[in-house]
């Protein structure tokens, strides 16, 4: 078998969705991250993280959601550190996974280990805080491959950040008036028309509106 001649390869913008050749099949570029939910019209959501340029993450709504996020982060290879006021919410999940979910209570700095792409060494790394403020890192994304992500149901959370938010989730209509002080009147009509059990992805793109899906399990870690 002869390799194809690259001078006859049709051209396409890698940004840009191919064109439907006629029997249906639409390819576009993969959204990247870790899978959040289904959103309104049946695609899968991801939260863009983690990444080689890093990133931050915040989100208003219950602490579950940060065990959540960690276990999603830990299936595709990230190290996580727990910086929470509940540290025995945690356990399950670190006995399932050992020295990848570590607590910032027994570290002196973050990130602990050299931050790269999944496979590689200790692979990202990801701060997670649950507590009424930021992560002890304060926010701050010291390098590649970094996630700095904060859960809260206390009000806006990004004033301790260093930097701005790349992601903002709410997870109900409740939350509305806190998105509203943060991007504004819009935002907040778009979270008071949450529906039950949905939740809103806003990011520099627009906002997604999604359910979030949860396996067996990640019931069986996420319980008390």
């Amino acid at each position: 078998m002869s390799a194809p001649d690259p001078a006859a390869v049709p051209a396409c913008p890698w940004r840009a969705p191919l064109a439907d050749p006629g029997d249906g099949t639409l390819l576009a570029p993969a959204r990247a991250g870790v899978h959040l939910g289904t959103g309104r019209d049946g695609r899968p959501v991801p939260l863009p993280a983690p990444g080689p340029a890093g990133s931050r993450v915040a989100v208003l709504g219950e602490p579950l959601f940060a065990r959540l996020l960690a276990l999603r982060l830990l299936a595709v290879g990230a190290q996580v550190t727990a910086d929470t006021r509940e540290p025995e919410r945690w356990l399950r999940i670190h006995r399932a996974v050992g020295g990848r979910l570590l607590f910032a209570g027994d570290r002196t700095a973050w990130p602990p280990a050299r931050p790269a792409p999944p496979g590689v060494g200790s692979g990202p790394q990801v701060l997670i805080g649950d507590r009424g403020r930021p992560p002890a890192a304060g926010g701050a994304v010291p390098g590649d491959w970094c996630t700095v992500v904060h859960v809260t149901d206390a009000g806006p959370p990004p004033a301790g950040f260093r930097g701005p938010l790349h992601a903002l989730l709410a997870l109900g209509a409740g939350h509305a008036d806190a998105v509203g002080g943060l991007l504004g009147a819009h935002a907040a009509e778009q979270t008071a028309g949450l529906a039950p059990a949905e939740i809103v992805l806003f990011r520099a793109a627009g906002a997604e509106f999604l359910h979030v899906d949860i396996g067996p399990v990640e019931n069986e870690l996420l319980a008390p």
